[in-house]
């Protein structure tokens, strides 16, 4: 639609509704008031934790174009460990390469459509790289780290499912040693919590300020973390809701990253190839620690 046309419809449909709508103005009232899209805020009679949190997520959304890069640490020398934190392996570093070459590639090529369509140049625009505190996440956005107008920032909260104590085994080999723990787990794989583990609603918990913050930045990031970290950040974003049973399937393999476009009324998905050349473990379904 022509963009003088837009907006003499917009203004149309407000007149219509206008005699439809009433101020609020008792004061007794719960409420929150916006204008012009966050340039001007009034809170009234705001109680209790549930409340100010409504006000402090509505304070920091924002209708900025931006994109949310999602992948996946790549594979360290010891894979399996969580403990160990092990560094990258030599396919880890090449996965890494390859990430960042196919991100590079395609941030220029949403640049140059943007260019062709609106006549802004969006070459300069920052792209922020946050990576968990693990090792082989870290290593693997340094690849990032010297490219020109990129940030690179290590998060604790980024970091993946805590196993507990079934680190290192498979699920058949959970299911032999916790037979009980293991039922419990196919229940309710999202809230079941191994000995000394996390479940995946405490990551969800533990990256709620993370969440936040991606509300609120009006630059593109890229997050470079364990899967299960991955999982909880992708179902947020998800455009019809998912149901938490359906979290701990999704899958991240390394030959994909993911980018979400948030819109006014939900969220793009799209999964992009890294590279045909890419490692041999990328299809692997693995937990990513």
């Amino acid at each position: 639609m022509d963009p003088d046309v837009a907006v003499s419809d917009f203004k149309e449909r407000i007149a219509r509704m206008a005699p439809h709508y009433e101020t609020i103005e008792d004061t007794d009232l719960s409420y929150i008031k916006l204008y012009n899209v966050g340039e001007h805020f009034v809170v009234n009679n705001i109680r209790g934790y549930l409340q100010s949190r409504v006000v402090f997520y509505m304070m920091n959304l924002h209708i900025s174009d931006r994109t949310i890069y999602l992948a996946r640490s790549g594979e360290s020398s010891n894979e399996g460990s969580y403990k160990a934190d092990a560094p990258l392996s030599a396919t880890g570093h090449k996965y890494a390469r390859n990430l960042r070459d196919a991100i590079t590639r395609r941030i220029e090529e949403r640049n140059k459509n943007v260019l062709a369509k609106t006549g802004v140049d969006m070459s300069h625009r920052t792209l922020k790289v946050w990576t968990s505190t693990h090792v082989k996440s870290y290593q693997t956005a340094e690849y990032f780290a010297h490219r020109e107008n990129v940030s690179v920032r290590r998060r604790m909260l980024l970091k993946g499912l805590n196993p507990g104590v079934c680190e290192n085994l498979t699920l058949d080999e959970v299911k032999e040693k916790f037979p009980s723990e293991y039922q419990s787990y196919l229940r309710d794989p999202y809230h079941h919590r191994y000995s000394l583990a996390e479940s995946y609603h405490d990551v969800s918990v533990r990256l709620e300020p993370v969440i936040l913050e991606l509300e609120r930045e009006h630059d593109d990031i890229l997050i470079i973390a364990p899967e299960s970290a991955l999982r909880c950040i992708n179902a947020y974003f998800a455009p019809q809701g998912m149901p938490d049973s359906l979290i701990p399937t999704l899958a991240f393999p390394r030959s994909i990253f993911v980018e979400l476009t948030p819109t006014a009324y939900g969220c793009k998905e799209r999964r992009i190839g890294i590279s045909p050349s890419n490692i041999n473990s990328a299809n692997s379904d693995s937990e990513d620690a």
